[in-house]
């Protein structure tokens, strides 16, 4: 995921969860004044595995006295950068509503919906799996796993409906298996797993 955060609106609480990014995620913090930076999130920064780099707005565009002058750096990057996110995220981490209708327009230009605005970093983590569940959820193949209870699961056709209903209604694997895991023993929850696990792998695992 990329996170562009608009320091000077949201300060110190817009990095809440920067601690648990991964070296695949990229943030950059856009600033202009001397920032003030309380100790914790220093902390919690360098704990962060992900790729953090700092944009200071240049004097010349502050001399022009824009009042929004982070705010058309930050969007001019996130416009040039849009068409590379591919299947990632990106994520203006501002308070400020103004920038909701550009980050539209820039969605439809490059017909995506990858980019969105959080409050601040665990805010977007929390989108972010949200909406990966979701799309993974819609990619449920239901004729295939009606199938199972034909072919590998044909000794628990008369589950069906029970397991296709905790599938359905799970958001993780994990969530799946501890759910079957309620129903049957062990061994039973090993086999029906294995069964489903071609069906569920796009489905986050926590």
């Amino acid at each position: 995921m990329r996170f562009y955060i608009d320091f000077e609106n949201v300060g110190s609480a817009g990095l809440i969860g920067i601690e648990s990014l991964s070296e695949n995620d990229c943030v950059r913090i856009y600033y202009s004044n001397n920032p003030n930076v309380d100790m914790n999130t220093v902390k919690n920064m360098t704990l962060s595995s992900a790729k953090i780099s700092f944009v200071k707005i240049p004097d010349s565009i502050k001399m022009m006295n824009l009042s929004n002058a982070l705010d058309i750096v930050l969007l001019t990057d996130i416009s040039r950068n849009a068409g590379t996110l591919g299947n990632n995220y990106a994520y203006v981490i501002s308070n400020d509503k103004g920038f909701d209708l550009v980050i539209s327009e820039i969605n439809q230009t490059h017909n995506i919906k990858s980019i969105s605005r959080c409050e601040n970093i665990l805010s977007a983590q929390k989108a972010s799996i949200s909406t990966v569940t979701e799309i993974a959820t819609k990619k449920l193949d239901e004729n295939a796993l009606n199938q199972l209870f034909s072919q590998s699961l044909s000794k628990y056709a008369g589950y069906k409906d029970k397991i296709i209903n905790i599938v359905k209604k799970s958001k993780t694997r994990s969530s799946i298996n501890n759910n079957i895991n309620k129903s049957f023993d062990s061994n039973q929850t090993k086999i029906i797993m294995s069964a489903l696990k071609p069906i569920i792998k796009n489905l986050p695992g926590q």
